[in-house]
């Protein structure tokens, strides 16, 4: 039998530590067509397998799988990036298998790959059996994926060895598995907006009888109302569909104002956030609202507003009161700032402003008290995000687009509000769940 060949060289590769400054996030997770993973034997299956799984481990032969990320797109310094498989058990009578990890420094084919074809790479240490049915984290890739975004080292991926091979197997989802949700992913952390939660309350007092204490933009039952990811431009063009950052989508016979009922029935959950409008007929079961820009939060009268992040007051007139200039919105009772890194937040129906064009803000600082301006009878904040278009001014409401932030928890690159802007929604809170 042909001897294994995997030529390893020790490679000093100190892991950073996670950054201490929050920051932007992109959930990396592609599918058969950029993906790039695959598994082989050193006696069944000498040539790569490319299917639904990846296996590391073996009876008697010996298992190995190899991944590659193609990060050509993803931020170009990154101060965090954790990689994840999900590993599900075999259904047989074989356990787990502490694995060998090498950063590879030779290219390798997905299609034609041999199992005794040379390759070589780093040694980056023995990693522990994974549990399964449940996410196994690789942690803290940060100083790989930099030197791969810097040039230092292609970028061939990683390679995962066992340590044994006495029934012992570790099988992983691959980039081919139908459920996207279950394939392998980059958690790619970087400095942007780290927009802080709008709304202050540190009593259930302030938020009437439903209790809520706003604590993080994940507070349970805060949201009325979502960011409409399936829209050509706001407040207009309905598509009769309405779609959530977490790939929920809304579809069917609507209520009142164009909220619909979940595809397959259910109830929305919103990553437990959801509350919906029941007063328009928009309980749980359906999502609020076709072509809405911003998120719509609970609040009664005169809850503290805050500022999500440092930045300059600033206005500008018409419908949708996006900043830039021109007047003070009053009639629809909005804040803007402007946060001088492309971002823009605007802050709706106020019944009270603190602030004044041209105010210099800092992140958290009270900008006013939550109302009705401008929809009477229904107190609640409208809060909205903007970015600034790639090569724009920055002088003009067209320059600016609505980007989601919570980011999008769907499909890599299957956004269709990024199909319509041109940005890619990623998180951009500074807690990011």
């Amino acid at each position: 039998m042909k001897k294994s060949i995997f030529t390893a060289c020790c490679l000093s590769m100190v892991l950073l530590g996670s950054s201490s400054v929050y920051a932007d996030q992109v959930v990396f997770q592609p599918g058969s067509a950029q993906g790039k993973d695959m598994w082989l034997s050193s006696v069944y299956n000498n040539t790569v397998v490319d299917d639904d799984k990846l296996q590391v481990g073996g009876w008697g032969d010996w298992y190995r799988t190899l991944i590659q990320f193609d990060i050509t797109d993803l931020p170009p310094v990154a101060t965090s990036v954790d990689m994840y498989m999900y590993a599900y058990d075999c259904g047989d009578s074989s356990t787990s298998v502490s694995m060998i990890w090498y950063f590879l420094m030779s290219s390798w084919d997905e299609q034609t790959q041999d199992y005794y074809d040379p390759l070589s790479g780093g040694y980056l240490g023995v990693l522990p059996a994974p549990t399964p049915n449940s996410w196994y984290g690789i942690l803290n890739i940060t100083t790989a994926y930099n030197w791969w975004k810097a040039g230092t080292y292609a970028n061939y991926g990683f390679a995962f060895l066992a340590t044994d091979n006495n029934n012992q197997f570790n099988v992983f989802r691959s980039s081919d598995y139908s459920d996207y949700r279950y394939r392998p992913k980059l958690v790619v952390t970087y400095n942007g907006a780290n927009l802080g939660f709008p709304l202050a309350c540190s009593t259930p007092s302030c938020s009437g009888t439903e209790n809520i204490v706003y604590t993080s933009p994940y507070t349970s039952g805060s949201i009325i109302s979502v960011v409409d990811h399936s829209m050509d431009y706001v407040y207009s063009a309905e598509d009769g569909i309405v779609w959530a950052w977490t790939d929920e989508k809304g579809e069917g016979t609507p209520q009142n104002q164009g909220c619909y009922p979940k595809v397959g029935g259910g109830i929305f959950s919103l990553e437990g956030t959801y509350v919906g409008s029941p007063s328009d007929g928009c309980t749980t079961s359906y999502l609020n609202y076709d072509s809405h820009p911003g998120y719509d939060y609970k609040a009664t009268y005169d809850t503290p507003v805050k500022s999500a992040a440092a930045g300059t007051v600033v206005n500008f007139g018409g419908q949708r009161c996006i900043p830039k200039g021109l007047s003070s919105c009053a009639n629809m009772g909005a804040v803007g700032i402007d946060h001088g890194n492309g971002y823009i937040t605007q802050y709706l129906h106020l019944d009270t402003i603190f602030v004044y064009s041209g105010n210099t803000i800092t992140k958290g600082q009270q900008i006013g008290l939550s109302g009705d301006i401008g929809i009477p009878n229904a107190p609640h904040l409208h809060f909205e995000v903007l970015k600034q278009a790639p090569g724009s001014s920055g002088t003009s409401v067209s320059d600016y687009k609505v980007v989601d932030p919570y980011g999008w928890k769907g499909e890599y690159d299957a956004d269709p509000l990024e199909a319509v802007t041109g940005i890619k929604n990623v998180c951009l809170w500074q807690n990011c769940q």
